[in-house]
This record gives structure tokens, sequence and C-alpha cells, in this order.
């Protein structure tokens, strides 16, 4: 499901790829599973639970809505038969760095009975795959409306944080917008000041105090992203992949992916294809 970055300002900006409704039972178990893009679930039925890294436990409560940030680390678990609504998605727009900070834990969204009905019909018209884009287009709807309900229930401290991004990334939108859609070029502060009219120090200095990220630690983050999605949807090579999103070369790639994600590029694809990745 390929799509561009918006042209717009930077916003939060959801690239949806990957969304189905299926049947899991006690095979749905692998351990500390970690991406670079968030998950949401929708269970019909009690016995599904997700393992958090750091201590503790969230269940999967059955006919709600749940959302998983990227880069939470987690183990999955379930008893029993359980129809599962998933859907993969990135959140452009937002860094790593700020939003590890905002979401930093599963969460399980205040009841909507709008949003729960749209997800238990998606769920029995998505069973296998997310087939006519009239589909796709309901899914992403049903993210944005998740998203929002996540967002209106942070914190004050945190909810300032993420309006701060969203209200004052204006003059970062170019070079945002340009390394999302030109990951496998060369990348240089030179290159994205000049496109935000800035010098580049001052560039490096702004994005930094804007998003808790250098412009490097940024565009490393957007290139894993990109590799784990395409690690997790295709067949392409390793050496594929890395060229197009911009690593030098295979040992490269393995070497950063690894130190992000905790498994090599290869172990990651398996666990994907094992089930891991819904």
């Amino acid at each position: 499901m390929a799509e561009t970055a918006e042209a717009g300002g930077v916003g939060l900006f959801v690239w949806l790829f990957a969304a189905c409704g299926l049947e899991i039972d006690s095979g749905w178990r692998s351990r500390n599973v970690c991406s670079p893009f968030w998950r949401l679930y929708r269970h019909d039925r009690p016995g599904a639970r997700l393992r958090l890294a750091e201590g503790g436990e969230h269940e999967l409560t059955p006919d709600r809505l749940h959302l998983v940030p990227a880069w939470v680390t987690f183990s999955c678990q379930n008893r029993g038969v359980v129809h599962q609504l998933y859907a993969h998605f990135d959140v452009v727009g937002l860094p790593g760095v700020l939003g590890r900070e905002v979401f930093d834990a599963p969460i399980t969204l205040p009841s909507s009975p709008r949003l729960e009905a749209e997800a238990a019909e998606l769920a029995e018209g998505l069973f296998g795959s997310v087939g006519h884009p009239v589909g796709s287009l309901r899914v992403k709807a049903l993210v944005h409306g998740a998203l929002a309900g996540a967002c209106a229930g942070l914190d004050p401290e945190r909810s300032e944080r993420l309006a701060a991004l969203v209200a004052g990334g204006e003059a970062l939108a170019p070079a945002m917008r340009y390394v999302e859609n030109n990951l496998g070029e060369r990348l240089d502060n030179a290159l994205l000041g000049e496109l935000c009219h800035m010098s580049p120090d001052h560039f490096i200095r702004r994005f930094r105090a804007h998003t808790g990220a250098t412009p490097r630690q940024f565009i490393v983050e957007r290139r894993i992203a990109a590799a784990a999605r395409a690690l997790v949807l295709g067949d392409e090579s390793m050496e594929a992949i890395a060229s197009r999103c911009g690593f030098a070369n295979r040992h490269y790639f393995t070497r950063v992916f690894r130190r992000h994600m905790g498994i090599p590029p290869a172990a990651y694809r398996e666990m994907a294809r094992r089930g891991a990745g819904r």
C-alpha cells in the first residue's frame, strides 16, 4: 500500500500498510516483539494479552480498541480461539524519540460505540486481507479515530509536548518530507537546512530542540522503519532493502538494524512470518 508523505505541514500523517481480520489461537505467542511502527488490535473474545518488557501486562479486552505504539517491546500470549482485527501503521511526523516519550506503553482506548461498531464490521469484512480500496480507507479512518482517542487521553504535559510538535513544526516540514520521500539518497544537514532556509548549524539546533532528536537520528529511525515494512511485507533481498532504504551495504544495514531492533533483519523477517508481525 504505497503512499508518500503529505505536502502540507508536518502534522501527523498515518501511513497504513497492513490490515487483516483472522483467527488466532494459542500459537499467537512471540517474545520480545519490537517494531518501528504502530499496531491496532480488536479481539472478539477474552484470552489475549501482552507482557511488557519493562514489567506488567496489558489485557486485550474484547470488543475494545487497543494501540501498541512504535518501539514498545512486548511478548504476546493467547488462550483459546480469538477473532482478531489488526492494523499496522506508521505515524509520519512523530520522531521516535518524542514518540517514546509521549506514548511509552500499550493503550486501551476509552469506549466508543461508533469506533467499536466500525471495528467489528471491518473485522468480518477484512477476514483474510485488506482487499478493496474501500476497506483500506475504512481501516485508515478507524486508525485516525483511534489515534485521536489516544491523543485526547494524554496527560497535560504529554499533550502539550505533542501539540508543540504539530503546531511548531512548519519550519522543519520541508526537510522532514524530503527525508520521508528520499530515504535511499544521501541526506546531509546542508541539503536539509537549505530546504528549510537555514544554515546547517541552525538547522541542527532547531531540529533537535523541536523533536528531541538530531537529524541523523531521525533519518536512521525512518530508514529502519522503511526496512521493517519491507521485511514484513515483501520478499526483497537484504541487499535490495539496504540499498532502497539508504544503507551503504547489507552488512552495515544488519549492524544498524540489530542495534535498534535487538535482532538482525533476517531474524526479524522470520519472526514476522511466524506470526509475530501480527
